[in-house]
C-alpha cells in the first residue's frame, strides 16, 4: 500500500512542478479546504483537520462546512471555535448569500458545536437575538438565525424541556415567538402549552412544529396548528401528516382539512401546486384511485416539478411499490395523461425514460406489446428536439434490454458519441452500456459514448462515474484527456474527484497526467491529497495539500 499511495504524492509534486504556480489570482476553493479537513481527519490527524477548518473563519463558510465542523470540533475544540466564530459576522451569516430560511443559517451549526457547553450556548443566544444596525426585529435573516439556533439547540438537547425556561428569560416579549422553533422540546408538551410558552406560532416555525407534535403522537395538536399556517406551509404540513396505515378517521379529517386548505392564489399554477400536493396526499393514504382522478384533470404547470408528468411518474413508482394495485385500467390511465396535451414536452422529456420502463414492467403482455408498438410513438411524437427523443428511444431500450436483446441501446450510444447527449440522457446510456457488457462488446463504441458524454462538461461527468463498473472506468482516462477546449479541465477534475472519493487510485493516477494547466493541476493534486489522508499517508498527504493552498497558513 505505501509504495502504492507513493507513487500517487509523486505524481501529484510532478503535475504540479510541470505546470508551475497557479495564477495570482488563484486561491483553493473554501468548499475544497473543508473536504480536505475531513480527509485529514479521517487519516487520523484531528488537530490538523481541526486547525484548517478553524482558518476558514477568515471569510465566508462554504455549505459542507455544516456536515464537518460536527464530526471535527468537538469538546473545547469546538467552544472555542464558537468563541471566535461570535467575534465575527458568521452568526449572522447563511452559508449560501441571499438563502434567508433557518435551514441555511451557520448559526444552526455554531449551535450544535456548542450544545452541552452552557456558557456558550448563552453567548450564542445573545448574539443572535441582537438587532444588528440597520436591522429590524422581524427581519428574515435575524428570524431565520435565531429560529436555526433554537432549534438545533433543542435537538441536541431532546428530553430536557426544563431549558425552556432558560432560553424564554433571554426573549423580550417581542420575540417570544421565536422560541416556537425548539420544536423537540415542545413536542411532547403539546399545542397549549406551546401557546402559552410562545404566543402565537408563526409559519417559519410551524411545519417544524407540526412534525414534532406528530412525532409525539400529539396527531390532533399537529393538525390543528397546520390549519393555522399560511397556505404553502399548510399545505406542506398537511402531506407530512399523511402516513400509510393512518386510522380511517385521521385520515378522513386530514383529507378534509386539506380540502379546505388555502391556495396561495387563483393563478393556475398556485391551483397545480395544490392538486399536485392533494395527489400526493391520496397516495401517501393508499387513496390510488383518488390520486389518479387529481391527476386526470391536472393541467400544465410552471412551477417546475408540479406539472401532471412528475406526478404521473410518482404514481407509477407508487404502484411499483404495491404490484397488486397496478391494473391494465390504471398503468393507461397514466399513460393517457402522459400523452395529452396538457403535458408540456420538456416535462415529458423528463420522465419518461422512467416512465416507460417502469409502466412495461408492471403491466400485463396485451399492455406490454401496446406500450411497445403504440404508446412510446405516441410519446415520442410529443417530444421535440433529438435529445428529447433519445430519452425516448432510451426508455424504450431499456425495455428491450430486460427482454434479452443486448444491441437495442446500441444506435443510441453511437448517436451519443457524435454528440452531447446531456447529462440524464449520459447517466441513462452508461448504465445501458454496463448492463449490456458494452465494454467488453465493442470498446471503440463505448470509447466513442464516453467521448460524448465527457464534451458536455463536469455535469455529465457527475452523473455517468457512479453507475460505471470496474471495466467501464478502464476507458475514462483516455475518454477524458480526449476532450477538446475549456472543458477539458473541468472533466478531469470531476474525474479526480470521483476517484479520490472512491478510493480509485488507478484512475485517479491516471487522470493525474491529464491535467492541461496549473490551476485543473492545482484542485487534481488537492484531490491526490485527500486520497493519500484517508489512507493515513500524512506526510506525503500534507506536502502536496499545502503546495495546492488547502493547508491552513500553508
Amino acid at each position: 500500500m505505501a509504495a502504492r499511495t507513493i507513487t500517487i504524492a509523486d505524481r501529484a509534486r510532478d503535475v504540479l512542478a510541470r505546470f508551475g504556480p497557479p495564477p495570482p489570482e488563484h486561491t483553493a476553493d473554501r468548499a475544497e479546504r473543508v473536504a480536505w479537513a475531513v480527509a485529514r481527519f479521517e487519516g487520523g490527524d484531528h488537530d490538523g483537520a481541526a486547525e484548517d477548518l478553524t482558518a476558514l473563519l477568515d471569510g465566508w463558510l462554504p455549505e459542507p462546512f455544516a456536515t464537518a465542523a460536527p464530526r471535527i470540533l468537538t469538546g473545547e475544540r469546538a467552544v472555542r471555535f464558537v468563541t471566535a466564530a461570535l467575534d465575527g459576522d458568521h452568526p449572522y451569516r447563511p452559508f449560501v448569500s441571499g438563502r434567508n430560511t433557518p435551514e441555511y443559517a451557520v448559526a444552526a451549526t455554531l449551535a450544535r458545536l456548542a450544545a452541552g457547553h452552557a456558557d456558550a450556548e448563552v453567548a450564542l443566544l445573545r448574539t443572535v437575538l441582537g438587532v444588528r444596525p440597520g436591522e429590524h426585529r422581524s427581519a428574515h435573516l435575524r428570524v431565520a438565525r435565531i429560529s436555526a439556533t433554537f432549534a438545533a439547540l433543542a435537538e441536541a438537547h431532546a428530553g430536557r424541556p426544563e431549558l425552556l425556561d432558560g432560553w424564554a428569560a433571554l426573549l423580550d416579549e417581542q420575540d417570544r415567538p421565536r422560541l416556537a422553533a425548539a420544536a423537540a422540546l415542545l413536542g411532547p408538551l403539546g399545542l397549549a402549552e406551546t401557546g402559552q410558552r410562545c404566543g402565537a406560532v408563526e409559519d417559519v416555525d410551524g411545519e417544524r412544529l407540526v412534525v414534532a407534535f406528530a412525532g409525539a403522537d400529539r396527531f390532533d395538536d399537529a393538525l390543528t396548528l397546520a390549519t393555522r399556517l399560511g397556505s404553502g406551509e399548510q399545505q406542506r404540513s398537511l402531506l407530512a401528516l399523511a402516513t400509510p396505515g393512518l386510522p380511517a378517521a385521521r385520515a378522513k379529517a386530514l383529507v378534509a382539512a386539506f380540502r379546505k386548505c388555502p391556495k396561495r392564489s387563483r393563478e393556475r399554477d398556485d391551483q397545480m401546486v395544490y392538486q399536485h400536493r392533494l395527489a400526493r396526499l391520496f397516495l401517501a393514504l393508499d387513496r390510488i384511485d383518488d390520486a389518479l382522478a387529481v391527476l386526470g384533470r391536472m393541467r400544465d404547470c410552471r412551477i417546475s416539478g408540479y406539472g401532471p408528468a412528475p406526478l404521473a411518474r410518482e404514481v407509477l413508482r407508487w404502484l411499483d411499490g404495491r404490484r397488486a394495485e397496478a391494473t391494465a385500467e390504471r398503468l393507461r390511465a397514466v399513460l393517457d395523461v402522459l400523452a395529452g396535451d396538457r403535458v408540456i414536452p420538456q416535462e415529458l422529456a423528463a420522465v419518461v425514460a422512467e416512465a416507460v420502463p417502469l409502466a412495461h414492467a408492471l403491466a400485463d403482455e396485451p399492455l406490454r406489446a401496446e406500450i411497445v408498438e403504440v404508446r412510446v410513438p405516441r410519446l415520442r411524437a410529443r417530444l421535440r428536439v433529438l435529445r428529447w427523443w433519445q430519452l425516448a428511444d432510451a426508455g424504450l431500450a431499456a425495455v428491450l434490454v430486460d427482454a434479452g436483446d443486448r444491441t437495442a441501446a446500441d444506435r443510441l450510444f453511437a448517436e451519443a458519441a457524435g454528440g452531447r447527449p446531456g447529462p440524464q440522457l449520459s447517466r441513462l446510456l452508461a448504465r445501458l452500456a454496463v448492463r449490456t457488457g458494452l465494454p467488453a462488446r465493442d470498446r471503440d463504441l463505448f470509447a466513442g459514448l464516453l467521448t460524448g458524454v465527457f464534451a458536455e462538461g463536469h455535469w455529465s461527468v457527475d452523473a455517468v462515474l457512479p453507475v460505471l463498473d470496474a471495466e467501464a472506468l478502464a476507458a475514462v482516462p483516455a475518454a477524458a484527456a480526449a476532450v477538446a477546449g475549456d472543458r477539458r479541465d473541468r472533466v478531469v477534475v470531476a474525474v479526480a474527484r470521483f476517484a479520490e472519493r472512491t478510493g480509485d487510485l488507478d484512475l485517479l493516477g491516471a487522470v493525474l497526467d491529464a491535467v492541461p494547466n496549473a490551476e485543473s493541476a492545482c484542485l487534481a493534486a488537492g484531490r491526490a491529497a485527500m486520497a493519500l489522508a484517508r489512507r493515513g499517508e500524512l506526510r506525503d498527504a500534507v506536502d502536496v495539500a499545502r503546495r495546492c493552498g488547502l493547508v491552513a497558513g500553508g
